[in-house]
């Protein structure tokens, strides 16, 4: 299988037919950073590759820096080294609208899915592994089974 770059999933609005179900089960509420989406993988020859939500990065046609700037995380390049099937979507922290987040927080990258052989993993299945190797990632605000919609609506609030 030729490891290409991979459009994170189109994101639905509740009560449509694409994402009938949804609710059933446990669901993960996640806080929205304001940043630009990013992702990492590397290609059958083992290199680190990067894409913003519509297309693969270069070197000179970077995504605000991103690239570049992971290039240089010893331990993203060692996590892929130990996880070479992995894929991690996330949020690259640039001023985009807002632009309130600590002076820290900025030109961080932020996973908020982990795929592993394709399949999405629950953040029960990769916080651990993540936090080993020093990446960072966003945490869910509320795990919760079979929610409805008022409930939803409360979390969004």
């Amino acid at each position: 299988m030729e490891k290409e770059f991979k459009k994170y999933q189109h994101l639905e609005r509740f009560g449509t037919s694409e994402v009938e179900g949804i609710e059933l089960g446990y669901c993960y509420i996640f806080p929205k950073l304001d940043g630009t989406n990013a992702s990492l993988w590397v290609n059958e020859q083992g290199q680190l590759q990067a894409g913003s939500r519509n297309r693969q990065l270069t070197l000179e046609n970077d995504n605000a820096g991103f690239y570049n700037w992971a290039i240089q995380q010893e331990n993203i390049i060692k996590f892929f080294k130990d996880f070479p099937e992995a894929r991690l979507y996330g949020e690259w922290l640039v001023p985009h609208s807002l632009k309130t987040y600590r002076d820290d927080a900025w030109r961080n990258f932020y996973v908020f899915d982990v795929m592993l052989n394709d399949e999405y993993l629950t953040p029960s299945k990769y916080e651990s592994i993540l936090q080993e190797y020093g990446i960072n990632y966003i945490q869910p605000s509320h795990i919760v089974k079979n929610p409805n919609y008022e409930m939803l609506l409360g979390y969004a609030k």
